[in-house]
């Protein structure tokens, strides 16, 4: 299925491949941190030669991909100089957040975990060196240029770091005891990706997760509704409110108030429909071809989400000389005015779509299965 923001015929940036191949080679987190800070020239270079916002995307977060890979597999290096070998046991450690959903940005942080598998007579042991090994992983990745989660959903943190049977057991908690805290949990569960180590212990994981989750359809619900109440900041009158206090004040959050609930839609849609995918875009393609939502709909999700990620890539490059790197706080007055009125376009878009997501989905008066 082709669709108008396939990308087009265009020549590859000279500096691309030249950050690839250091980046092939790197063999510390001196040299990791060094090709971090060299990603804005690629993806600058990337955009004069007219590549589409999908494509820059993909090569920006196949970098981060294979940086966090590399810091990580040195972590796990470090962690074996100090406990030898491990134990007989596998283990994965894990992605989640716009990682997992190949979304990120320049600048981003930390949002990891860690599965293991190991015979309990070596449990004790192994989990030991998970913890050295987590510990290391995300000072590691730190050093590199991804800051510590201020959420703390961290592989270091035990939380996020369990046996496999664990796992499982802290899941079915989540599922048992639907707090609103409990919801957020499962929600970020719902994105994760293999950094390092065995992804069938992270796919078998996932794959039960979402089973059972089809068997509590409150849970669903809840979720759901979660994920629909959150208010697009503008009202009836297309005035777009900021922040009224603080730091960010007279600022627009493009991450809490649009891209968060629309994204998160979209993964309430694609979990209520039994699908796959883990990215985004492939969320959305995904409900397109299973008949969920139409052409037209699936273009208009696709150009709502092109558009954001281009707001948020731009705005990520802008924040290179600041120590906030993080900040997702828009000045509107300082940007154009034809991308303000399509910010308020696309707000409208979003509201519409969190109303259809409130009737979509199967019935909730019987266990959906799948």
């Amino acid at each position: 299925m082709q669709y108008p923001f396939d990308e087009p015929n265009v020549q590859t940036s000279k500096k691309e491949p030249d950050l690839q191949e250091r980046l092939a080679k790197a063999g510390s987190l001196e040299e990791l941190r060094e090709i971090h800070m060299r990603i804005i020239p690629m993806i600058q270079g990337l955009s004069a030669s007219g590549h589409s916002i999908e494509y820059r995307y993909n090569m920006l977060n196949n970098m981060h991909d294979v940086l966090t890979r590399r810091a990580v597999s040195l972590a796990y290096d470090a962690a074996k100089k100090t406990f030898g070998e491990p134990p007989g046991g596998k283990l994965c450690f894990f992605s989640m957040g716009s990682s997992a959903r190949h979304e990120q940005t320049v600048w981003t942080d930390q949002d990891n975990g860690l599965i293991y598998q190991t015979v309990r007579a070596d449990e004790v042991e192994y989990r030991a060196f998970a913890e050295e090994f987590s510990r290391t992983a995300v000072q590691y990745l730190a050093e590199v240029g991804y800051p510590l989660c201020q959420g703390n959903v961290m592989a270091s943190n035990c939380r996020w770091r369990h046996h496999e049977e664990d796992w499982r057991e802290q899941l079915l908690f989540y599922l048992n005891n639907g707090s609103e805290e409990n919801l957020k949990y499962m929600m970020i569960m719902l994105d994760t990706k293999q950094v390092y180590g065995v992804p069938a212990l992270l796919f078998r994981l996932r794959k039960w997760f979402v089973h059972e989750l089809h068997q509590r359809p409150m849970i669903l619900k809840k979720m759901r509704e979660l994920v629909t109440s959150h208010e697009i900041p503008m009202n009836m009158f297309g005035m777009i409110f900021t922040e009224r206090w603080g730091k960010y004040s007279g600022r627009f959050d493009l991450k809490q108030g649009v891209f968060a609930p629309y994204i998160n839609s979209i993964k309430i849609l694609s979990v209520l429909y039994g699908n796959e995918a883990q990215s985004t875009r492939e969320r959305i393609l995904e409900l397109n071809e299973k008949g969920f939502i139409t052409l037209t709909e699936t273009e208009q999700y696709l150009a709502v989400y092109d558009f954001l990620l281009e707001l948020r890539l731009k705005h990520s490059i802008g924040l290179a000389e600041t120590d906030d790197r993080l900040d997702y706080h828009l000045r509107l007055s300082e940007m154009e005015p034809k991308n303000v009125q399509e910010l308020k376009r696309i707000m409208k878009q979003i509201k519409a779509i969190q109303k259809q997501t409130k009737k979509r989905g199967p019935s909730f008066e019987q266990s959906t299965g799948i």
